[in-house]
């Protein structure tokens, strides 16, 4: 047995306390630790102590030989602890860092106040400080990264867990509004028929038949509306896949344009499309065209006087879709929380009173069909309103 590191050991055993206590001072000290101000001596500590006796085992030990399992059971431990504690990766280097410092300098202290000549031995210590170190802080980084990926592991399978039954319920509800739209549809069938009937019971009676076209075009918004959920269930159930062709988006847009021509005519507004023709792109065409139809038909619908416009364009990563209104605008008015958002993203973080009372209701559904289709598409939107000037929704969709 070397007696020279026999004596450094029982020294460094009888001063556990104050090398422990120098090691909290150092990490205290040390900014990426302030959390262990907030723990008692024992919980700083924990198995440091035997972890110790371990380091002080090592320095006798025959040549040759390599720290024992209980050495990999103590370190391993500490790494526990600090997991437990909150402690990062890096963190847990950190804290073994500073115990290193601790010791290297315990060991230095005492070869030059007692044994100053005794160069071998000095380093022979120090060498089997490093060994032992070395042993302690890949032992204790190993536990800590096991129950890190087990942390991470259950973790991922929570989210699965939530992910599914989030899945589950969205189908759920899917169904369960896609069966309560098909019975009221059949209901507003039902009194349609009536309305029919009524209709030509009422010939001749003006109030009657006033009263008539009054249900019909309530009964008419209320299908619409059914239609809308209808898609709408349809795109959070994933029920709705995208079907990519190559396809003529001006002849698309166009042709929708003319469809919605009557209904602008009857407003006294004018209807504009205008962009490149052709424009061949590779889409779904389906949802493209249901795309413009929401936001036309919500342009038509608020837009009392001037224009609307339909636009398309085609740049080097993008093309693009943008309808143009001369109506009431959204900002500041009571609209739906979608186009408030998309308009000023921080508006709802600050909420301002309307500045007046404009009716620009209703855009809520198809405006949140028309953002779930453009995710389903890749698509991005914006949208620009100025309060009495109109308002500008542009989609850019990704040249592929």
């Amino acid at each position: 047995m070397n007696q020279t590191l026999r004596d450094l050991a029982d020294h460094i055993q009888s001063r556990k306390g104050d090398l422990i206590d120098r090691w909290r001072r150092g990490c205290e000290a040390d900014g990426e630790l302030e959390l262990v101000s907030r723990f008692t001596r024992q919980q700083f500590r924990n198995n440091i102590p035997a972890a110790l006796d371990e380091f002080c085992d090592a320095l006798v030990a025959d040549a040759g030989a390599s720290p024992g399992d209980s050495v990999e059971h103590e370190v391993a431990r500490h790494g526990h602890h600090r997991w437990k504690q909150g402690f990062s990766l890096r963190q847990l280097i950190r804290d073994w860092g500073h115990l290193n410092q601790v010791l290297v300098s315990a060991v230095d202290r005492y070869f030059c106040e007692r044994l100053p000549e005794d160069a071998p031995n000095r380093s022979l210590a120090l060498e089997r400080l490093a060994a032992y170190m070395t042993e302690a802080a890949s032992g204790s980084v190993r536990r800590f990264d096991e129950l890190k990926r087990a942390q991470a592991a259950s973790l991922a399978e929570d989210l699965a867990d939530v992910r599914n039954e989030f899945e589950r319920l969205s189908q759920a509800r899917g169904h369960i509004l896609r069966e309560a739209a098909h019975d009221i549809r059949g209901g507003l069938s039902a009194v349609l028929a009536a309305s029919d009937v009524l209709k030509l019971s009422a010939e001749g009676n003006r109030s009657l038949s006033s009263a008539l076209d009054i249900m019909d075009r309530s009964i008419s918004s209320v299908s619409d509306m059914l239609e809308s959920l209808l898609d709408l269930s349809r795109l959070e159930a994933g029920a709705d896949r995208v079907e990519l062709s190559s396809v003529d988006v001006a002849e698309v847009l166009a042709e929708l344009a003319e469809q919605h021509r009557g209904t602008a005519t009857n407003k006294g507004v004018a209807l504009r499309c205008e962009g490149p023709k052709p424009m061949r792109v590779r889409t779904d065409p389906r949802k493209v065209r249901r795309i413009a139809q929401n936001l036309l038909v919500n342009a038509l619908q608020h837009t009392r006087r001037g224009e609307v416009r339909l636009l398309w364009s085609s740049g080097k990563e993008h093309w693009t879709i943008e309808v143009v209104d001369t109506g009431p605008g959204i900002q500041d008015v009571a609209g739906s929380p979608v186009a408030r958002e998309l308009n000023d993203p921080d508006q709802s973080r600050s909420p301002r009173p309307p500045k007046k009372t404009l009716s620009y209701t209703g855009e809520g559904i198809g405006l949140t069909i028309v953002k779930r289709l453009c995710e389903v598409l890749d698509a991005g939107i914006s949208l620009e309103s100025e309060l009495g000037k109109g308002t500008t929704v542009r989609i850019q969709f990704p040249l592929i």
